[in-house]
């Protein structure tokens, strides 16, 4: 790329909102929310779509239910969120009734869980090891 912003690189500080098409406003709150933990900031069964938005420390996650939309959902992403000990959330998840299998080391540097919503979104909860490259730099994650 050529002038101004040559060689400038875009700096990002971290994933902010996930922002998800729902059929079920009311079933995706409840899962969020009694399952996994997350805490409803806000929610407009009203709005035009309704919208909901839960938050589980930094991450915010904005649910939008959309009666007509694509057919299968879930499928092309894949999410991983961070968690200090999978094996504590596990047990926190089974208590909470989800569908979660034991936690699985990989081998990739990551020991995790993975849950999917009543949308069929894949979440992966991860704690990485202190061993494992953590991005495409090299650098090692904490």
């Amino acid at each position: 790329m050529k002038g101004k912003l040559a060689g400038r690189e875009t700096k990002i500080t971290g994933l902010d909102l996930l922002f998800l098409e729902v059929n079920s406003l009311e079933e995706s709150v409840s899962f969020y929310r009694d399952q996994l933990g997350f805490q409803l900031d806000s929610q407009n069964s009203e709005a035009e779509p309704p919208m909901a938005t839960m938050r589980a420390g930094q991450l915010r996650i904005t649910l939008a239910q959309h009666l007509e939309t694509m057919l299968r959902r879930g499928r092309g992403i894949h999410l991983f969120l961070g968690v200090e000990d999978v094996d504590d959330y596990y047990r926190q998840l089974k208590e909470r009734g989800a569908e979660v299998q034991p936690p699985v080391d990989e081998g990739w540097g990551g020991r995790f869980i993975t849950v999917q919503d009543p949308d069929k979104y894949r979440f992966f909860f991860v704690t990485w090891s202190t061993e494992s490259v953590g991005s495409s730099t090299g650098q090692e994650r904490n």
